[in-house]
């Protein structure tokens, strides 16, 4: 490295043209020596630095800076990459000692816009900058309107070559920004931070009516379809392997005789099911030379005979006199039984030898979605899962449960706090059900690496030193776009019209959202709050409350954002069936109405963002939870609930929300509705059915008759003391 003198031995940052960018002991052990980018090249390869298997390409091109400040932003760069973080930074919350490459492409690109700002000013020397000018560009970010905390990356990305300024030249050198004045907030120049967390929490779910259907094809397909599928590869790869270290040079006339067999049996030629390359159309012409013969599955003919594909390219030349289109069928199906059924009929008549390649893929995807999904796993901990990672255990009850262990990323710091690249494996194993260690299974199958979810089912994949052979979150999303696409044609096909997968309203299906999803709908099941935290790994204990007290904050806003969520859901219910009319009986039902009437007054037609969500719950008087097992709503008031086994004890009651496994029907909090005494008259129809049908034995069906009287009463009490409501009788109320 060449370097400038500044004393005491010590040199200022002036790589020479020769000298590595990447420091040795950051790359990745597979990257050649002669592969890692030198200074004097534009392009930077970061990712050589990224140790994870779903590394992307992170690069830096230089050529996008502009000319007159490109070798001194270069030289910070390599700076910050090879030279010790300066206290000054790692003073700063949000600093670590090491930058991942991700985060030194956003710096650099932070970088590189604003040297076109410079430019444009007519500043063509980092030391030239003022500190109003930093002010003003701060101005200039803000008015993009992008978010606050992209607005303050870049911002502080300009803090870090002002941070480096002693180990740098002098022309390299910038004014410390006026938002670091001790003084100074950054609020001051970017504006007011929106108070909504931020984070995995702002990640919507994906809705219930995409992801119920998107569950229900992706459980079919690992386990109704895949055992088809597999079978079909297994067969696919045979054919592909008997062609092996055959001479292209062979006689094609076994070859020539199949093909005639066939014509002569009436069978249909195999043919190609989907696309079909030019070079091999142009190389079947009929007798004249002028119409285009379809093309023969050179690869499925030659498998089964095998022979060379080029001996079946040469076959179809000598017999171009005799072949007609008529004699080409639409396919090549593999000779497989068709052993899954969707309803009660096969899924398929045949699986066909190309089409397998893209079921295999589609195969895949539904393991990986089944696996992120029912796990509640990171997509980088599932998208790194290997060969072996999920046991059976039998416990002394006689029951089993699965457990995965794999890797995890997050929060996964050295001594120092960075951040390590390749994670560690987590402590405790996640506990999984049935459908994820079928559906893992299936992937063991299916590859032929360590890796469950590698790229290798890609059109195209060729691996590289740029990254590893997991798939990348962007690529998951386009393959679960491309499943729920082939899942769709499937339904419209099979006359399942109910099955059909929607457009999600918040956009792409991706990978993060499971997790996000799978929350939701535990949270919304009775105890959901504790098996959350359990399976998501954020509790230390299980009494009461005192897990909340040693659970990440991010879990407890994800928790109550869904608390939220479930208290809208009813009180919208209880908003709609009021304005059908519907009469309310209950201790509770004038607070059951009241509680309609106040959400129909402010929160209705609105959107409700977290702070609107957070005020709901907050509020006493909308505690409302519906119970549809019980058949009753549950209008929670801590001072009257019976489920609390507490109540009366202690001055200040624990629960804040109803124990449904411990609801007593004497409690003060109840209210019912006509919707609700429907299902009661359904119930006692369903009881009265059965005790006709005598198939129940006495001890059961005297309780069933004990339940129907205690139901009847319901309905009774209900008729009686029913408030009626709608239009009229809120004006008159």
């Amino acid at each position: 490295m060449t370097t400038t003198a500044l004393g005491d031995g010590f040199r200022l940052a002036d790589p020479a043209p020769h000298d590595l960018v990447l420091p040795t002991h950051r790359v990745r052990s597979n990257i050649p020596d002669d592969q890692l980018p030198r200074f004097r090249e534009l392009i930077w390869r970061l990712s050589y630095m990224t140790h994870k298997d779903t590394v992307e390409t992170e690069i830096v091109n230089w050529a996008r800076c502009p000319e007159p400040l490109r070798a001194s932003l270069m030289r910070v760069g390599w700076a910050v990459m090879n030279l010790p973080t300066p206290e000054a930074l790692l003073r700063e919350t949000a600093s670590r000692k090491v930058m991942s490459p991700r985060a030194l492409r956003l710096t650099f690109s932070f970088w590189i816009h604003f040297a076109h700002w410079l430019v444009k000013r007519g500043i063509t020397e980092l030391a030239a900058v003022t500190g109003e000018d930093l002010g003003e560009y701060a101005e200039h970010i803000r008015a993009y309107g992008r978010s606050w905390d992209h607005d303050q990356r870049a911002a502080k990305s300009l803090t870090r070559i002002w941070g480096y300024a002693p180990f740098l030249l002098p022309q390299d050198r910038l004014i410390m920004p006026p938002w670091e004045d001790p003084a100074a907030v950054m609020s001051d120049f970017l504006g007011t931070r929106d108070t909504a967390a931020d984070g995995e929490n702002n990640i919507p779910i994906v809705h219930p009516a995409v992801m119920s259907p998107l569950l229900v094809w992706s459980l079919r397909m690992v386990l109704d379809l895949g055992p088809d599928i597999l079978a079909a590869w297994r067969e696919r790869l045979r054919l592909l392997d008997s062609t092996r270290g055959v001479s292209a040079r062979g006689d094609s006339q076994v070859v020539v005789d199949y093909l005639k067999s066939l014509i002569a049996e009436g069978k249909p030629l195999p043919g190609f099911s989907g696309f079909q390359e030019d070079a091999i159309k142009a190389s079947a012409r009929s007798r004249g030379g002028k119409e285009t013969l379809p093309s023969l599955n050179r690869q499925y003919i030659a498998g089964t005979l095998g022979v060379d594909p080029h001996q079946v390219t040469v076959a179809q030349r000598r017999l171009r006199r005799e072949l007609e289109p008529r004699h080409y069928g639409p396919d090549a199906p593999l000779v497989v039984p068709i052993t899954g059924r969707i309803a009660d009929r096969p899924w398929t008549n045949s699986l066909d030898f190309d089409e397998i390649t893209s079921l295999v893929l589609h195969l895949s995807t539904a393991a990986l979605i089944t696996t992120a999904y029912l796990s509640g796993m990171r997509p980088e901990e599932v998208l790194h899962l290997t060969r072996g990672c999920c046991t059976r255990e039998e416990r002394e009850d006689g029951t089993s449960r699965y457990k995965i262990t794999g890797r995890h990323f997050k929060g996964v710091t050295d001594d120092e706090g960075n951040a390590i690249p390749e994670g560690e494996i987590r402590p405790d194993p996640w506990v999984v059900l049935e459908f994820v260690a079928r559906s893992i299974a299936v992937v063991e199958e299916l590859e032929s690496g360590d890796l469950l979810f590698s790229r290798s089912f890609s059109k195209g994949y060729r691996p590289s030193l740029e990254g590893g052979d997991a798939v990348p979150s962007d690529m998951a999303t386009k393959r679960i776009a491309s499943f729920i696409t082939w899942a769709n044609q499937q339904a419209i096909r099979l006359d399942r019209p109910h099955e059909l997968i929607p457009k999600d309203p918040e956009g792409p299906v991706v990978l993060r959202r499971f997790r996000r999803t799978i929350a939701w709908f535990i949270h919304r099941q009775p105890g959901g709050r504790i098996a959350l935290a359990v399976q998501f790994g954020h509790a230390a204990t299980l009494i009461g409350e005192s897990y909340a007290g040693r659970s990440k904050a991010d879990m407890l806003e994800l928790l109550d954002f869904e608390k939220g969520l479930a208290l809208a859901d009813a009180l919208a219910e209880a908003r709609e069936r009021i304005a059908d009319g519907e009469s309310v009986s209950g201790p509770a039902a004038s607070r059951y109405i009241s509680a309609a009437t106040e959400f129909e007054n402010r929160y209705a037609g609105t959107y409700l963002g977290k702070r609107e969500l957070r005020a709901l719950v907050k509020n006493p008087k909308l505690q409302v939870y519906e119970d549809p097992k019980a058949f009753l709503t549950c209008n929670f008031d801590a001072f009257k609930a019976l489920c609390d086994p507490e109540l009366g004890q202690t001055s200040t009651s624990r629960r804040r929300t109803p124990d449904r496994s411990r609801c007593n029907l004497a409690c003060a909090n109840i209210s019912r509705t006509d919707s609700h005494i429907a299902g009661v008259q359904a119930e006692i129809d369903k009881i009265d059915s059965d005790a006709a049908a005598g198939l129940d034995p006495y001890p059961i069906a005297r309780r069933q008759q004990q339940r129907r009287t205690v139901l009847v009463e319901i309905i009774e009490r209900h008729q009686s003391t029913a408030i009626p409501t709608g239009p009229t009788s809120e004006k008159t109320r």
